[in-house]
């Protein structure tokens, strides 16, 4: 027999519940992904800019460059050598960079707090929402008028409770996942200055690509159940 209309309807809004708000939440994850590569361009171009500043004297004790030098001992030259082979405009662009690079990095943090937010509202929404369902379903007198009684109710069949269920425990766990990240990163900003070293610039960019708190097979996991 044919589903009536309300039928259908019924199942859509059975379907939709708590998939609408993984879907949201997923959309949130994509955009949680964007600022964190957004975030490493501006870390890892901040480190260029630090860089500058160590970039080593002309070894003018070398006969090769002492003879290149001796030959073209100009006053521009002697100046370069005395300044200790930096520019002044050089060094007045570069720090404007690290200034930009270092307020975009925090901006993007900002951005990324202020994300988590919301996430934890749509955990909580998909949370308060499959423990309704759940505890609705506990109140079914017994298995032969079960289909009866959600019919008239409009609750969820038990299949897709545990499915609900299972996405809330997913979101819960991203979520986790996705605040350790971003308190990793929210020290990396507030730790660097000009006095970071080669290898405290190098650790960070590493360790904000490898990204140690997000599980790539429960990610792998979130994206094939999005519905």
């Amino acid at each position: 027999m044919l589903d009536t209309p309300a039928d259908l309807a019924r199942e859509r809004e059975e379907e939709t519940a708590c998939d609408r708000i993984f879907r949201e939440f997923m959309a949130g994850v994509t955009r949680f992904e964007e600022l964190v590569d957004g975030g490493r361009r501006f870390l890892t171009r901040l480190r260029q800019e630090l860089e500058y500043f160590r970039r080593p004297r002309i070894p003018v004790e070398s006969d090769v460059i002492g003879e290149i030098v001796r030959s073209n001992c100009t006053d521009r030259m002697k100046s370069y050598l005395e300044s200790g082979c930096s520019l002044h405009c050089q060094s007045i662009s570069n720090l404007s960079q690290l200034n930009s690079c270092e307020g975009e990095l925090k901006g993007c943090i900002h951005k990324v707090k202020a994300l988590l937010e919301e996430l934890q509202c749509l955990v909580e929404g998909a949370y308060d929402a499959t423990l309704t369902a759940n505890l609705r379903g506990m109140h079914v007198p017994d298995e032969s008028t079960a289909d009866n009684c959600r019919e008239e109710k409009g609750e969820q069949p038990a299949d897709h409770l545990d499915s609900d269920s299972s996405l809330v425990t997913l979101m819960i766990l991203i979520h986790n996942m996705l605040k350790l990240d971003y308190t990793m990163q929210e020290k990396i900003a507030g730790s660097l200055s000009l006095k970071s070293s080669s290898a405290e610039l190098d650790g960070y960019c590493l360790m904000w690509d490898l990204r140690p708190y997000a599980e790539g097979d429960v990610m792998n996991l979130a994206w094939k159940s999005c519905p």
